[in-house]
């Protein structure tokens, strides 16, 4: 396993208030963002059927009114530096909303300090591979992972060592009528700029109801602490680890009752892989371990017919304030680069 020198061309470093910090986002990428946009959503999504095409003409706008002020300045902002419609820009996060993606990942606690696995599956993998270090005025600052000119994301730490991921859950519930409500990957970066504990992020899980479901792994750096929350729109259910581990992928341990005799779903695959490799052999060299088991055959996705591969994958130390990013491979954690990013506020 090798690890390599970062291109900084893939770290974007943004101050400011919301709107400024878009503005600047947007200038940054000013010749180059249409043409992404249009290589995800109208080459990438469109072309593989994976998004209604007149829903996303549609509902763009509303869905961008129904955002936290603070996110609504941001992308206002980076229209305005961008020179790119606001709908326009509307329309690519709001087709995130329109997916639904395979996950895989794990927590373990190695000599005291909990260290993260986490492969992130979805489709275009050429598209991906960017990090964002972002300080928003009155906000605690973020270092979130994914895609180029990215406002929401699914995988993130900030400046108190709180790492927070999702993996998607399939739900049948809604969201409260009379609570607020987010998709999650913008429930990612509304927790990681506002949370410093564990608590703090249930809080807001009590507070913040969510559009679809999640596994959301919460990784204390500080404590060297960690749980997931199995979340459905209205309610969740958190899972401890047991030991000193924790695993999960696309379903929920907590309700999903195995039948015997039937052949487990590809969530279930992933998961049981993860957990014998883990039995096999725990983690003791790292990251190389870590590196290991996210990509085994059986853990990462590769679904070449659909252009759905593991896009990305990290493996994180939030209280060493160690990270390290793959990317450019289909799959991404066999076959892409190993990068190990610097942690902005403890170098």
């Amino acid at each position: 396993m090798g690890i390599a020198t970062v291109n900084n061309n893939r770290i974007y470093r943004l101050k400011g208030t919301p709107r400024e910090i878009g503005f600047n986002h947007g200038r940054a990428l000013k010749d180059v963002f249409e043409e992404y946009i249009h290589l995800y959503v109208d080459d990438g999504l469109q072309a593989l059927n994976l998004i209604d095409v007149e829903k996303l003409r549609c509902g763009a706008l509303p869905w961008l009114r129904t955002l936290p002020s603070r996110f609504q300045e941001e992308i206002e902002g980076m229209s305005d530096g961008s020179g790119i419609p606001l709908e326009r820009l509307a329309q690519w996060w709001f087709s995130e909303s329109c997916l639904l993606k395979n996950c895989s990942a794990f927590v373990c606690e190695i000599d005291g300090k909990a260290w993260v696995g986490r492969n992130n599956d979805a489709w275009l993998p050429d598209l991906w591979g960017y990090t964002i270090i972002r300080e928003v005025e009155g906000r605690l600052p973020t270092m979130t992972f994914g895609l180029q000119g990215d406002v929401f994301t699914a995988t993130g730490v900030n400046k108190e060592r709180l790492w927070l991921h999702a993996n998607a859950l399939p739900t049948s519930d809604a969201p409260a009528p009379e609570k607020p409500h987010l998709d999650f990957y913008i429930f990612i970066p509304e927790a990681l700029e506002t949370c410093r504990t564990i608590s703090d992020v249930e809080n807001l899980l009590n507070t913040v109801d969510r559009i679809g479901g999640m596994n959301l792994f919460v990784v204390d750096g500080k404590t060297n602490e960690f749980v997931v929350f199995e979340c459905a729109c209205s309610n969740y259910a958190r899972r401890n680890p047991s030991h000193r581990k924790i695993v999960a992928t696309n379903h929920s341990c907590s309700t999903n009752k195995r039948i015997s005799g039937k052949a487990p779903s590809t969530s279930e695959h992933r998961f049981d892989r993860i957990e014998t490799l883990l039995e096999q052999e725990f983690p003791s060299h790292l990251p190389d371990d870590f590196i290991r088991i996210l990509a085994d055959k059986d853990v990462e996705q590769r679904r070449e017919a659909d252009n759905f591969w593991t896009v990305y994958a990290n493996v994180a130390c939030p209280n060493l304030g160690l990270t390290w990013f793959a990317y450019g491979g289909t799959p991404a954690a066999s076959q892409g680069i190993w990068y190990k990013i610097d942690w902005p506020w403890y170098q």
